[in-house]
């Protein structure tokens, strides 16, 4: 039986992988938890926040943004239509595109869902400064790079 030489510097790299695999996993059910009480699931969510910060964009942009399937894209805006939150418009430029837009009804909920994500983030960050999380950006994106082209 041949035997497995690890150098050092990939069990770094490994060790690195394997811990943000599972930290991601972890601020997932996390933040899950912390938005049950809410009434919408994380991908929902993630649309609304996206939604509200590109007023009139559509399906497809939407989409494009959260790194999903327009179809997906698509039954997210159904559920969070059907639910009052947001609603298709047509658009000017283009009949066949419609453009998302939030509701009135989804204010408070973007107000509510806004607090829990800060005090999140207040959490996961507690004591680093803000020279450490700019640092810390830069080689997240890197690593988001090297992902993404390779």
């Amino acid at each position: 039986m041949a035997s497995t030489v690890i150098e050092p510097e990939n069990d770094v790299r490994r060790d690195i992988a394997i811990r943000l695999n599972i930290l991601a996993r972890q601020m997932r059910s996390d933040f899950d938890r912390r938005i049950s009480d809410v009434g919408v699931t994380r991908s929902q969510w993630a649309l609304i926040a996206v939604v509200s910060r590109r007023p009139g964009a559509t399906q497809r942009s939407i989409a494009e943004v959260l790194e999903m399937s327009e179809a997906s894209a698509g039954r997210l805006i159904d559920r969070l239509c059907a639910d009052g939150l947001l609603e298709r418009r047509e658009r000017d430029d283009d009949r066949r595109a419609r453009a998302v837009y939030l509701t009135q009804q989804a204010e408070p909920l973007l107000e509510q869902l806004a607090v829990i994500a800060r005090n999140n983030e207040e959490r996961l960050f507690a004591g680093f400064s803000d020279t450490e999380l700019s640092e810390f950006a830069g080689f997240l994106d890197r690593v988001y790079r090297n992902v993404n082209t390779g």
